[in-house]
């Protein structure tokens, strides 16, 4: 949980800080470094793991699940791989998913699990262990482009909050199925 909360704070304030340090946060936008954006299909290699976006899409509805008025669902399938020395605690909140840009509010984070499709909502990646998923997002119906994104934070004995490491986005569209 507080691995959770520092990951939120961190990536709030990222965002508020986008107009003064130069960095995009609008799909297609991103860091200036090219191994830490990536699209559909690319591997980006976190400290950690490595992880792939295989395929997104939107829909209404997702194994019973509906869409609220004036939503859409935003289904990411994508695969982990632990290249660390030690299991990594994981959360499905690690990948929030980014639209518009311009508003701190313009994020979410994966629904509960519906299926058994879904990354739970935390587990552990085993040394050198591959795990595959699905992560599915509440975004408004009118937004088409996209951006999943990832946060380091390590553990700082100074800061309860941890030290940020680097940011990761995979942009996309997700087309309607």
């Amino acid at each position: 949980m507080k691995k959770f909360v520092t990951a939120v704070l961190a990536l709030a304030m990222l965002l508020s800080l986008t107009a003064c340090n130069g960095l995009s946060f609008k799909p297609g936008g991103g860091s200036s470094s090219d191994d830490k954006e990536g699209y559909i299909g690319d591997t980006l290699s976190t400290y950690w793991f490595d992880f792939t976006v295989d395929d997104a899409y939107s829909c209404s509805e997702y194994s019973g699940y509906t869409a609220g008025s004036g939503k859409q669902l935003v289904v990411v399938s994508m695969t982990l791989k632990n290249t660390w020395g030690q299991s990594v605690d994981m959360w499905d909140s690690d990948f929030p998913l980014l639209w518009g840009g311009e508003d701190d509010g313009d994020l979410d984070y994966p629904i509960a699990p519906v299926s058994d499709e879904q990354f739970p909502q935390e587990y552990s990646l085993g040394i050198n262990q591959s795990k595959s998923g699905v992560l599915v997002y509440e975004a408004p119906a009118d937004y088409r482009d996209f951006s999943l994104a990832f946060l380091e934070v390590f553990e700082d004995e100074d800061n309860e909050e941890g030290r940020d490491g680097d940011l990761y986005f995979v942009d996309f569209t997700a087309e309607k199925r």
